[in-house]
């Protein structure tokens, strides 16, 4: 069983394997304590799980559409923190191939190694993207 919850320290909303006592939150890394917490929203697929934590996401920063920013903007000038750009350069590279490899994300985003793997784990976490098996990703 899968649940959506929130920081408390940051606010970040993620989503969780409720199975787990306490999980890291991907971008303070602070201990949460998955009983303690507010569940959101819970689910058995993952699916479902990556849409509302978007959802809550977006209701959170209050809007309902992200922004629409061109491609190749993403990550220029060492902003990997703007996630709405990175979701509008991988929904746009997804729509041309279908799916997404980790290779399509490494030159899309201009981003290798251990930095590309922090990314890909804030993306699944934020429910931009979902893996539909290894090294393969699709835009929510």
């Amino acid at each position: 069983m899968y649940g959506v919850l929130i920081c408390s320290r940051c606010g970040t909303v993620q989503g969780v394997d409720l199975s787990h006592a306490r999980v890291d939150c991907v971008r303070c890394w602070t201990k949460i304590k998955v009983s303690r917490a507010k569940i959101y929203f819970s689910t058995d697929s993952p699916q479902e799980l990556a849409i509302a934590v978007r959802r809550l996401a977006e209701r959170e920063r209050g809007q309902e559409t992200p922004f629409i920013i061109s491609k190749g903007t993403a990550v220029r000038g060492g902003d990997v923190g703007n996630l709405e750009a990175i979701e509008a350069t991988i929904a746009e590279l997804e729509g041309e191939k279908g799916q997404l490899t980790y290779m399509d994300l490494s030159s899309a985003l201009g981003l290798t190694g251990a930095t590309l793997d922090k990314m890909i784990c804030r993306l699944l976490a934020a429910g931009i993207i979902y893996e539909t098996g290894p090294g393969t990703y699709r835009v929510v």
